[in-house]
């Protein structure tokens, strides 16, 4: 990536996170309600079987939390990303509860004695962005983990989850970076047109 690049994806990502962090408590929870109920209206969603998703824990951040217990009350199995910080890697552990879950590396709840599994075991993948552009490609926190982990990822779904504000209509991209499948918000889904089929 070139210097000009670089620059303008971290002028985005500081604008980004401003904007989330200003957010209202009442906008989050009534605007993460509304992503639920289009992500539970996915093809994908009725015959998952395994959930991966974070947990929210920083400013702004579409709240999962509900979405993930209930979610275990129908008998799904959910799974979390764990971070290795010392190895620059995401793991990812399941879970029975999220009451179990203790603030990690960065504040990121996650198990403290933590059951991995394999990734190709998982069927629908939440991955959370500061900003996506509408060919499904992000812009995290800036770590590379979600890069790393999406770029070896097999046969799930993935899908962004994010508020309209928050959506543009492109983002700098590079070699590495893997844009998501689908791109959910609380007015609908964003898909790339080779993308289609996992529209409702």
């Amino acid at each position: 990536m070139d210097e000009r690049m670089t620059s303008d994806k971290r002028a985005l990502r500081r604008r980004a996170r401003r904007r989330h962090a200003a957010l209202e408590p009442r906008f989050v929870a009534q605007r993460s309600a509304a992503i639920h109920d289009h992500l539970r209206g996915l093809p994908v969603w009725s015959g998952m079987r395994v959930l991966h998703s974070y947990v929210n824990s920083l400013p702004g951040e579409v709240a999962t939390a509900e979405l993930l217990t209930a979610t275990k009350a129908t008998g799904r199995r959910v799974v979390v990303p764990y971070v290795e910080a010392h190895h620059r890697q995401l793991r990812h552990a399941e879970i029975d509860r999220l009451e179990e879950l203790q603030p990690g590396h960065w504040g990121l709840l996650q198990p403290p004695r933590p059951r991995f599994v394999d990734p190709s075991v998982l069927d629908l993948v939440l991955v959370p962005g500061l900003m996506f552009d509408r060919r499904g490609f992000r812009i995290g926190q800036g770590g590379g983990y979600y890069d790393r982990f999406l770029a070896d990822l097999d046969g799930a779904v993935t899908v962004g989850i994010t508020y309209d504000e928050f959506v543009v209509d492109w983002i700098p991209d590079e070699v590495h970076d893997v844009p998501v499948h689908i791109v959910v918000t609380p007015s609908g889904v964003v898909t790339p047109s080779s993308n289609e089929r996992l529209l409702p």
